[in-house]
């Protein structure tokens, strides 16, 4: 703002009558006066805000504290123009009613809709769809994993239950199969994660205990082949399964995609000392400005009330943000 509006980097002035520096002074004298009521205040609404995301282990701010990244490198950049991708991501979510996605009727549904997209695979046999009778008949244990020299695998909720419909019908507790099997891990060695599979999450105790939305997802590594055979099969099902469910497009084509680009690299040694070392500097030279403070009686008391006050407000932004309904953007907070 100082850049675009005053073509300079300098602070403004601003006069002894501005209404912004006369709040800033009000401000300043009552927090003076009443020095005990204002740390009384601001250390319980820190208290406050931060304790969703400590305590309270089934909401949001929480799950958010627990998934920042720690040893890794990460950015994900939207790009524009043609260009060809590396992995095309193609998803399929089915809903039920609010909530209550993971029921029988709906990861019923679904397995026919895993069936009728993914079918036997992607090979010239099988690109012309499954049929009614091959869906409704699906009994083989285990699920549809890419042949050798093929580039494509999936992820699927229904992997709890390995694809097979009559282990998900005699199932007793859908709830206590997918919590037991949340380090499961798939054909394309991926974790069966609930946040890799469903949409909507509710979680107790890091228990997941609802969900919005079952998530189908196909990776396709530059096969031109096979999103062919994709787009026949989703306008198929789209006929032919119409009449009960909504589908959106309703004729199952998309015709818009997005181009991403993901990186991901560990943190090396070199990192972690470039960061250790920024930290020391930054730590030194702000206990080198303290000690030359003199109206301050003890500076390691000042320097452990900033690394608390950021510390505070750090988890505070999490419920900050949750509380302002950012829960799918936690990372831009």
């Amino acid at each position: 703002m100082l850049i675009e509006h005053r073509s300079t980097t300098e602070p403004p002035r601003l006069e002894p009558s501005h209404p912004i520096r006369r709040a800033f002074q009000a401000h300043g004298t009552a927090t003076a006066q009443h020095w005990l009521l204002s740390l009384v205040l601001t250390i319980a609404i820190s208290v406050l805000l931060c304790y969703p995301a400590v305590f309270q282990t089934d909401s949001p701010a929480a799950a958010s504290l627990r998934n920042l990244p720690k040893h890794v490198w990460t950015s994900t950049t939207e790009i524009g123009g043609d260009r060809p991708a590396d992995v095309v991501v193609r998803q399929v979510w089915v809903h039920g009613d609010y909530m209550k996605a993971i029921e029988l009727p709906v990861l019923r549904e679904a397995m026919h809709v895993q069936d009728a997209l993914i079918g036997t695979g992607f090979d010239e046999e099988a690109s012309n769809g499954y049929t009614n009778q091959q869906r409704m008949a699906r009994e083989n244990p285990g699920c549809v994993a890419a042949a050798a020299g093929q580039h494509w695998g999936y992820h699927s909720p229904l992997m709890y239950w390995d694809c097979t419909l009559s282990s998900l019908e005699n199932d007793p507790d859908l709830l206590t199969t997918i919590n037991s099997r949340t380090t499961a891990q798939s054909a394309l060695n991926l974790t069966l994660r609930p946040s890799t599979v469903f949409a909507g999450k509710t979680f107790v105790n890091s228990k997941l205990r609802a969900a919005d939305a079952l998530v189908l997802t196909l990776f396709d590594q530059t096969n031109s082949s096979l999103g062919e055979t994709w787009a026949a099969r989703s306008r198929l099902l789209a006929k032919e399964d119409s009449s009960n469910w909504t589908v959106f497009p309703a004729d199952g084509q998309v015709t818009t995609s997005r181009l991403y680009e993901f990186r991901f690299r560990s943190m090396t040694l070199a990192d972690d000392l470039l960061l250790a070392a920024s930290y020391l500097v930054t730590a030194a030279y702000v206990i080198w400005r303290m000690m030359q403070l003199r109206a301050v009686k003890s500076w390691f008391g000042l320097l452990v009330t900033i690394c608390a006050k950021v510390c505070f407000k750090r988890v505070s932004s999490l419920h900050a943000c949750m509380l302002m309904s950012a829960d799918d953007n936690m990372h831009y907070c």
